[in-house]
């Protein structure tokens, strides 16, 4: 099994962006299965894609990075530089920003990442949108 590079991650995002121009983490990592790439690799959890990401970021730099967030749990993605007004409009409606790679670190276009909203719990949200009816205590 081959393993991710920068070229295959470009190669996947190429692939993926004939229908959406903003590909999310999970479409690539659906495609590195399909296609046979290991985008795990040796360490933590994804690392192969984290290098292919950084590696391609340096180099010759065709894809743009946008995220959801600072957490572990924020939301990913790329698009084509080709496809950067359109890419950037889906990220805006998503409340995703983009990032660009200064040669050390991720920097978010903007200075500041964004701060997801804060979705109800299923538990919360069922409560309040339940009707409520009327419980009569009958005195004996």
């Amino acid at each position: 099994m081959r393993v991710i590079t920068p070229d295959l991650l470009v190669a996947a995002v190429t692939e993926l962006s004939r229908g959406a121009k903003l590909i999310r983490l999970k479409d690539v990592l659906a495609w590195c299965d399909w296609n046979g790439v290991d985008f795990q690799g040796e360490g933590l959890k994804n690392q192969a894609l984290w290098d292919a990401d950084r590696g391609e970021a340096g180099g010759k730099h065709r894809l743009l990075k946008f995220k959801s967030g600072e957490c572990k749990q924020s939301r990913l993605g790329w698009a084509l530089i080709t496809h950067g007004a359109r890419a950037r409009e889906a990220a805006s409606q998503l409340g995703w920003r983009e990032q660009l790679w200064n040669g050390e670190t991720w920097d978010w276009l903007g200075g500041v990442a964004p701060v997801p909203a804060r979705r109800p719990s299923s538990v919360r949200a069922a409560a309040v949108d339940a009707p409520c009816e009327e419980v009569r205590l009958l005195a004996g």
